[in-house]
């Protein structure tokens, strides 16, 4: 699948050297370069979206079902699959934090830490 985008963006965009130097060497242009990088991290991030999206929905779907068979009078289990949704709400929340941070989060957090020290 991953191989049928990458092919197809491929032939949009022109070859990556743009153009020969006077001493006959190639010369990339570094904007081709970023804009294959922008469109795969754009189809990585929407095919780990919709992985996610899928799993997190099946699992809720199992749970209320579960929820559904129980008899009224089950307070114990109902409460106990309710808690395990609102865990799993928790753990997807976690996960896309992690994602949007991602290697940067030293980064985004460090000025965060400074402001704090700044205003005590």
């Amino acid at each position: 699948m991953t191989d049928k985008f990458s092919k197809g963006f491929r032939e949009r965009i022109k070859p990556r050297v743009d153009y020969v130097s006077g001493n006959g060497e190639a010369v990339k242009e570094p904007f081709r370069d970023a804009q294959l990088s922008l469109q795969r991290g754009q189809f990585a991030a929407k095919e780990r979206e919709e992985f996610f999206n899928e799993a997190f929905t099946d699992i809720l779907t199992d749970l209320f079902t579960q929820w559904v068979k129980t008899e009224p009078h089950c307070t114990k289990e109902r409460e106990f699959l309710y808690h395990t949704a609102l865990a799993l709400g928790s753990v997807k929340e976690n996960l896309i934090r992690r994602e949007t941070l991602g290697k940067n989060a030293k980064f985004i957090q460090k000025p965060q830490e400074e402001d704090k020290e700044t205003d005590e």
